[in-house]
């Protein structure tokens, strides 16, 4: 058993670059190190133990080129943050403006500040869940944007539903977000 995970991990190895693969072998320890010879190479993205692990296994396709992870895995000692729906609201919330973009950017600025009030970063937010309201593909232009400048490296795991409308009218975009972040207690 330890020789064949030793040969899927060298085979892996062999298939990384050089800086992932220090990255990949440098923090994630013996416990990754038998999921990846077990789970054919899923590849982790965080390079220390006590960070949530992003993991994007080779045999699925490339979810990062679309804004999310396919998986992530939560280490102990740490306390999970649930954050409800953020939308492009102002501090009454009143709707910003009529149009989506607006909204969304809004929806991703409140997600900073709701993270901000429990002490997390956005490397923290493990899960989200995007609503748009009656999506369509030229939409994911400006969610990629923002995504990309919450997350310039990886994403985290995420869902996109697509629905006919949401709590309020004119409501366009929604955002709730799953954070994990080191208990100090």
């Amino acid at each position: 058993m330890t020789e064949r995970v030793t040969n899927e991990l060298n085979s892996l190895v062999k298939k990384l670059s050089r800086r992932n693969a220090l990255l990949w072998l440098g923090g994630t320890g013996l416990g990754a190190a038998f999921v990846a010879g077990t789970q054919k190479g899923a590849i982790a993205q965080t390079p220390s133990k006590k960070q949530v692990q992003l993991i994007n296994p080779p045999y699925l396709y490339d979810a990062t080129r679309n804004g999310y992870s396919h998986i992530a895995v939560t280490p102990s000692k740490t306390r999970t943050v649930y954050i409800s729906g953020q939308f492009g609201s102002d501090l009454q919330g009143n709707i910003v403006s009529p149009d989506y973009e607006p909204q969304l950017v809004k929806a991703f600025e409140n997600l900073r500040l709701a993270l901000d009030a429990v002490g997390a970063k956005p490397s923290d937010v493990v899960k989200t869940t995007v609503l748009i309201v009656n999506h369509t593909q030229d939409k994911l232009i400006p969610l990629g944007r923002e995504i990309q400048k919450l997350w310039p490296f990886t994403p985290p795991a995420n869902t996109l539903i697509p629905v006919p409308r949401l709590a309020l009218d004119g409501m366009l975009f929604e955002i709730d977000a799953y954070a994990v972040i080191p208990d100090n207690g």
